[in-house]
């Protein structure tokens, strides 16, 4: 009787434990459906993507003039050095001219004397009391000697030199007591109310480029300062030996910033496809389907993924351009495309990073 009570026992809980386990098999069943595919995620931000490029070249003034003397001479008088201001006609310098002084007093002399023979011969002429061939001669005289007086005044007048421009004086290369010779350089203007720069730049990055264009300019004596600048002409033809054009740059200088100088090196940063300001996911989140460009874009609560098209414009420096389709601060999936569909589920593993571009 005991051995009968015992082995009812073991049938029941034996009995108990298959009904259990029949009752639970439906959520083992309900484990085994496919899990959420991971990912990592890309957040939809503003960036500047324009296809920039930087060259240096050396500040100059746009107006810059190297005055010299006209005539050989001692220079006696010597009125501005580096750094003053000079109105055009200002008389920079003098030079000791009484040697030709002298020889025009003598010229006035003689062209005084032809004056009264062409009175004469003229007045005889006129009475057919001398040749014609007479007459002509006395008239061409007359004009030598003209010319003459007019030849050593503008040797006394090229005595004082003046001028050219207004600006300030950059070089001063005479002082008193220097004899000069003609066409020797003297002083060098620089009109500083205009400042350039001319890098050359390839003929590749050209294309982009255009007058009035604005520019970002740095100088290595302030290297934490930005200048605002223009592209004021872009010459048209090449340099024969280095193969570049020339693009002129006007530095606008403002009051607080640093002064600009000439000689300074500048750094001219242009944007040849200028792109600021647009909104960028990492190209690896950009998917391609029968031609076309689509992102997959998560949820408010990250746990499932939308097929978004999108229209793509530039792809550089590992980012893609969002033209259309997409706001900034969205997120989209940046990895593991090839198991997303649209309405897929998801779990978020990470944020997605690039490195080594700009940022």
């Amino acid at each position: 009787m005991k051995f009968f009570q015992g082995f009812l026992k073991i049938l029941i809980i034996t009995t108990l434990s298959i009904s259990v386990s029949s009752c639970s098999q439906p959520d083992q069943d309900s484990a085994d459906s496919p899990s959420a595919a991971s990912i990592t995620t890309a957040e939809a931000e503003i960036r500047n993507l324009s296809d920039e490029f930087t060259v240096s070249s050396e500040v100059t003034a746009y107006k810059r003039v190297y005055v010299a003397s006209r005539i050989s001479g001692v220079i006696e008088e010597v009125n501005f050095e580096e750094g003053e201001y000079v109105n055009r006609g200002d008389i920079m310098a003098r030079l000791d001219v009484r040697e030709q002084e002298v020889n025009l007093r003598r010229a006035n002399t003689a062209l005084n004397e032809a004056e009264d023979v062409y009175r004469r011969t003229e007045s005889l002429f006129e009475q057919d009391a001398v040749a014609e061939a007479e007459y002509l001669s006395a008239k061409r005289a007359l004009e030598q000697a003209e010319t003459e007086v007019e030849r050593l005044k503008l040797l006394v007048e090229y005595g004082e030199i003046k001028a050219p421009i207004s600006g300030v004086v950059t070089a001063r290369l005479v002082e008193m007591g220097n004899n000069v010779s003609a066409n020797e350089r003297m002083f060098t203007i620089a009109d500083l109310d205009l400042l350039v720069t001319r890098p050359g730049v390839s003929e590749l990055n050209l294309a982009g480029l255009e007058e009035s264009q604005h520019v970002d300019v740095r100088l290595d004596v302030y290297p934490d300062v930005i200048y605002p600048g223009t592209i004021r002409r872009i010459f048209p033809a090449v340099d024969a030996l280095t193969r570049l054009f020339t693009v002129e740059v006007e530095l606008i200088q403002e009051d607080h910033l640093p002064a600009i100088r000439p000689g300074y090196l500048a750094r001219v940063r242009f944007a040849a496809d200028d792109r600021q300001e647009v909104i960028t996911v990492p190209s690896e989140a950009v998917y391609l389907l029968n031609g076309e460009s689509y992102l997959f874009v998560l949820s408010q609560d990250e746990t499932s993924v939308s097929l978004t098209p999108v229209e793509v414009g530039v792809q550089r420096d590992g980012f893609a351009e969002i033209r259309d389709g997409l706001e900034a601060g969205m997120k989209v999936a940046a990895s593991n495309l090839e198991a997303l569909e649209d309405s897929a589920h998801v779990q978020v593993v990470g944020t997605f990073r690039r490195h080594g571009f700009r940022n």
